[in-house]
C-alpha cells in the first residue's frame, strides 16, 4: 500500500523502502526515510519539512503520532497511538506509551519504555531498559527497572494485521 499523503518538500522527497507498509491516511513529507519492515498507520503525521525524520527497520508508528523535526527512532520501537515525538531520539526496542510527548532533545535509551500519557521534558535522559514514568502527585519522573514489561509490546500483532491488509489489498486488484 502507498498513502496518497506523500509529498516532497523543497528538494526532499521521503524515502520509503519497498517493505515498508503504510496506510492511507498517513502524511509523509519531505526529509522522511522510513527503512525495511517499518509500518506507519492511519492518521500518523511525519513532517520532515524542517529536520530529517529517521523510522528505523522494523519499527511501529501506530494510528495517530505526530513526528516533527529531528527524529530518529532505532530498529524495532514501537510509538504507541497518538504519541507526539519532537526533536528526540528512541533507541532501539524502546516503546513509548500511547499519547505519551517527548520533547526537544530528549534521548530515549534502548530498551526503554516511556508509560502511557507520560510527558519526558526537553533534553531528558531516559536509561537504557527502565520504565519512564510521570507520578501522580506532580511532574516528578519515575525511573524504574523494565522487567518483564515489554514481552507484548513487539509488535507481533500488527505484523499478522499487515500480511492480512496485503492479502486483501492482492486480492482486491485480482478483481478488477
Amino acid at each position: 500500500m502507498r498513502p496518497a499523503g506523500v509529498f516532497p518538500y523543497g528538494r526532499h522527497r521521503p524515502r520509503i523502502h519497498s517493505t515498508a507498509f503504510v496506510t492511507p491516511g498517513t502524511y509523509i513529507i519531505g526529509r522522511v526515510t522510513i527503512k525495511r519492515d517499518a509500518s506507519v498507520w492511519f492518521g500518523a503525521v511525519l513532517r520532515g519539512d524542517a529536520q530529517p525524520i529517521v523510522i528505523g527497520e522494523g519499527s511501529l508508528v501506530e494510528d495517530n503520532v505526530v513526528v516533527h523535526g529531528r527524529v530518529v527512532v532505532g530498529r524495532r520501537c514501537v510509538i504507541g497511538h497518538g504519541v507526539i515525538l519532537h526533536g528526540c531520539s528512541v533507541a532501539a526496542g524502546a516503546v513509548i506509551g500511547a499519547n505519551a510527548v517527548v520533547f526537544d532533545g530528549a534521548r530515549i535509551g534502548a530498551g526503554a519504555l516511556v508509560a502511557a500519557g507520560s510527558v519526558v521534558y526537553p533534553k531528558t535522559r531516559v536509561p537504557p531498559r527502565t520504565v519512564f514514568r510521570n507520578s501522580a502527585g506532580g511532574n516528578h519522573p519515575v525511573l524504574e527497572a523494565i522487567g518483564n514489561r515489554l514481552r507484548r509490546w513487539d509488535g507481533a500483532a500488527y505484523r499478522r494485521l499487515i500480511r492480512t491488509y496485503r492479502k486483501t489489498e492482492a486480492a482486491g486488484r485480482g478483481q478488477r
